[in-house]
């Protein structure tokens, strides 16, 4: 015989049970919280960055982030860093890196300013030549890595000398004048909303979009152990083309904003991009050893990498500084994601 009969209401139900439910209530669903796993962590540090710099910035002076104009300008530097760092992140993946971006967007600068500045169908018609050509440049990358087992190091610092003397051959100083119509196609705003945000967006759905394919799984097995790839029928010299031509397009496609932008053509305008995309990489937590990343968080490493000049400007610092705290924030940002995914392969 029980001695807690009027008690027994209070204990707590036994495993595999549920509580009893007041009359007149609703129970509510438990949801179940996303569980994030600790090799997960340097990918969502880019988004802590930009909070940090954001409210940092905000606190100095507002104005250089809501301000007039303050949205677009910021977004239409970060698309083109968005675009290389969205590219050289799947380049990553195989465990590459692809310096040639630079070389590709200085080469495609100065034929926007020089030859292809067109108006109408014809423009249209030489931007897709633009794009096969960067293609055309990718392949080339991805072959030599593949079948002669190059270092991706070498094989794009060379062609992104080629490509930058081209660039020089076609436009000596900066100048030329690209198509008004691309011009018109690039500034202004769309419902509302300048285009610079719905083109940062549009990566993010492209993201969204290739992150379950099958070409994102095996990139994401090269960069991981390619010759266990190669065994699980992994196709890695057309893998390997397809992540540097899928590089190369979007260097291109981020040479076509500069040039709209700044409305005038450089023979080097690439250069400052290619350290800076491998930064926004770095920054965004994806390994430089290849098999792991994101590259919604490349858009964001770049979104951060870019919010600390503002930082600099809103405390009144000279430029150096902005150049310091962004080689001194890359190196904590390298050092933390190689301790958490060194602890993580421990468990």
């Amino acid at each position: 015989m029980n001695d807690d009969g009027g008690n027994r209401s209070s204990l707590p139900p036994a495993p595999g049970t549920t509580a009893a439910v007041p009359p007149g209530t609703i129970p509510l669903p438990r949801l179940p919280l996303p569980r994030i796993s600790r090799g997960d962590l340097p990918l969502l540090m880019p988004y802590v960055y930009v909070v940090a710099l954001g409210l940092a910035i905000y606190s100095l002076n507002s104005n250089l982030l809501v301000g007039t104009g303050a949205v677009d300008a910021r977004f239409s530097l970060v698309v083109p860093l968005a675009l290389v760092a969205f590219g050289q992140t799947l380049v990553m993946f195989t465990r590459g890196i692809d310096l040639s971006v630079g070389g590709v967007i200085s080469v495609v600068s100065a034929l926007l300013a020089t030859h292809l500045n067109a108006g109408g169908l014809l423009l249209v018609l030489e931007l897709l030549l633009l794009v096969v050509m960067a293609i055309l440049i990718g392949c080339l990358n991805g072959a030599l890595i593949a079948y002669t087992r190059l270092q991706p190091f070498i094989v794009t610092l060379a062609t992104w000398s080629i490509w930058g003397g081209v660039a020089f051959a076609i436009l000596p100083v900066e100048g030329g004048a690209p198509s008004p119509g691309l011009i018109s196609a690039v500034l202004g705003n769309l419902f509302g909303v300048p285009k610079s945000v719905w083109a940062v967006a549009l990566l993010f759905v492209l993201w969204s979009w290739l992150k379950p394919t099958r070409f994102i799984t095996d990139l994401i097995a090269i960069g991981s152990d390619e010759e266990r790839a190669r065994l699980l029928g992994v196709h890695l010299v057309r893998r390997k083309l397809q992540a540097y031509a899928f590089c190369a397009v979007l260097a291109a496609l981020a040479s076509i904003w500069v040039t709209a932008q700044t409305e005038a053509g450089a023979p080097n305008s690439g250069d400052q991009f290619i350290l800076s995309s491998v930064a926004a990489v770095v920054l965004g937590g994806t390994s430089i050893f290849g098999g792991k990343g994101s590259a919604a968080s490349s858009i964001v490493g770049a979104i951060a990498f870019l919010m600390i000049p503002d930082l600099v400007f809103a405390l009144n610092l000279t430029s150096f500084w902005s150049i310091f705290f962004q080689g001194a924030i890359l190196i904590l940002a390298v050092t933390f994601n190689s301790i958490i995914q060194q602890r993580a392969g421990r468990h």
